[in-house]
């Protein structure tokens, strides 16, 4: 078993799992929400320089930033919970992958009240989301609305903002991006397999930019073979390599 430092311990409700190989590692509660393969896929399609001050906003067990560092080292990341639990679970995940990020707790509804408007050069989310009438997420505090206007706020203008999101809203939440000056100009549908509809989907958002010369990338296929849950290559690549196959 991983050795933890001295000011990290994992409760009776948590475990903890290596990632990408060993190169990270995640404390997570046993039940509820447990992270995906959405985070990996949504920081594998964002397009950053280094030193820019990021922030995930429902950061969770802190999965996102700790992936957006391993990507881009040399990023400023911030991290926004609003669950103390969820909060505290981030907390260690930094400290045990001796990430340097910041980390608020609060809600999107109340970042007036902790940021500075147009602070952030990038906001990114994987947010909660309804589907055939169940909730997903662990627990849904805030509808999409709420993370699109926080992220609004907190981005700088021409700063970028990233979300993941299921097909099923997809008119819906490009509707709900552009009523809060975010303009989609980046977007790439992910698919099971190269035979099925595509399930997911993601998108760059530009704060403040104009209409035209958007871009739908190729899509992102999940399985050769759904049944045996055999990856694609490209799939495989970015479980196995993240994130050097990105370079």
């Amino acid at each position: 078993m991983q050795k933890l430092p001295d000011n990290v311990r994992i409760e009776e409700d948590e475990d903890i799992s290596p990632f990408i190989r060993g190169k990270i590692s995640i404390i997570q509660k046993k039940k509820g929400y447990r992270f995906n393969v959405d985070s990996l896929l949504l920081v594998s399609f964002v397009n950053l320089s280094p030193s820019k001050v990021v922030i995930d906003i429902g950061t969770g067990s802190g999965i996102i930033p700790l992936l957006l560092n391993l990507k881009i080292p040399k990023l400023k990341l911030y991290g926004l919970e609003v669950q103390e639990s969820m909060f505290s679970l981030a907390k260690k995940n930094f400290i045990l992958n001796s990430l340097n990020a910041e980390l608020r707790l609060g809600d999107v509804k109340d970042v007036r009240d902790i940021f500075q408007s147009g602070f952030f050069d990038c906001v990114i989310t994987n947010p909660p989301y309804f589907h055939q009438g169940s909730v997903e997420r662990a627990q849904v505090l805030a509808t999409f609305g709420d993370f699109v206007k926080a992220a609004s706020y907190l981005l700088k203008n021409k700063g970028k903002f990233y979300y993941i999101f299921p097909v099923s809203s997809f008119i819906e939440s490009l509707e709900t991006v552009k009523k809060y000056r975010l303009q989609p100009k980046r977007i790439r549908f992910v698919h099971p397999s190269i035979m099925e509809k595509a399930t997911h989907f993601m998108v760059e958002c530009l704060k403040s930019g104009k209409e035209g010369g958007e871009i739908v990338e190729k899509p992102l296929i999940m399985y050769e073979n759904p049944k045996e849950k055999r990856y694609t290559q490209e799939a495989w690549n970015l479980l196995e390599n993240f994130p050097d196959v990105l370079e």
